[in-house]
């Protein structure tokens, strides 16, 4: 082997050593289920919008951060939200509420863009569900856990009022409460590859938790405050 071939070969093999590691994304909101039945229009009388939905200043970015001990934080650089993490928590949501649950008549709705900020749906709705996430704590070790504390508020327009624009200072509440989810994450994916096991329990473990708010806010609808929400709808 001549001197320049093996050169090539050594800076070809350092440049390879350097590439930097794939990004892996992921998401919070459930896999669409196959159904037997075709699909077909749904008629929504009422509208629940779902937003604004704020997180911690520490957690509205791309990157994942994982919790390190008691006190410590790491940002993964190649393990990646999909989209921005209100966008995500909203649109989850109101996958969950749309499953079932909801009081007959009610459709959740984030808007065309899903964006979170309960302000760009494309009709002005008299119902809606907004969401503080106090806390998304992730955990890989010693073993893939979570803790998650997310606090919702169901609201609704005086009664007479002119519909308007989603915004906070012309909602009266009609529920609150917080949800706290905190333990170990579930099983990977068996067909995750092995080294992103961890990362999507974790993943499934904060999915989860929004699952949990949006039993809670249809269960809320259905009893009491139901009564109370009807009278939002105009």
């Amino acid at each position: 082997m001549t001197t320049t071939r093996f050169l090539v070969l050594a800076l070809l093999a350092a440049v390879a050593g350097c590439a930097a590691p794939p990004d892996h994304f992921h998401t919070l909101r459930p896999a669409v289920a196959p159904s037997p039945a075709p699909a077909g229009a749904r008629e929504a009388p009422r509208l629940l919008a779902v937003g604004p939905v704020t997180v911690p200043d520490a957690l509205a970015r791309d990157e994942w951060v994982i919790r390190t001990g008691d006190t410590g934080a790491m940002v993964y650089d190649h393990q990646l939200w999909t989209q921005g993490l209100g966008a995500d928590v909203a649109q989850s949501l109101v996958d969950y509420l749309n499953r079932g649950g909801l009081p007959e008549g009610l459709w959740a709705d984030a808007g065309p863009t899903g964006s979170g900020s309960g302000a760009d749906l494309e009709r002005p709705a008299p119902l809606r569900v907004r969401l503080q996430v106090l806390r998304l704590d992730s955990m890989l070790s010693p073993a893939p856990a979570v803790a998650d504390q997310v606090r919702w508020t169901i609201e609704c327009l005086p009664s007479g009022a002119a519909p308007g624009a989603v915004d906070a200072g012309r909602y009266r509440v009609v529920r609150t409460a917080v949800r706290d989810a905190a333990g170990p994450a579930p099983a990977a994916n068996a067909g995750v590859d092995e080294s992103q096991r961890r990362f999507d329990q974790v993943a499934r473990a904060h999915s989860d938790s929004v699952r949990l708010v949006a039993e809670d806010v249809a269960a809320a609808l259905r009893a009491t405050a139901d009564e109370r929400a009807r009278s939002c709808a105009r």
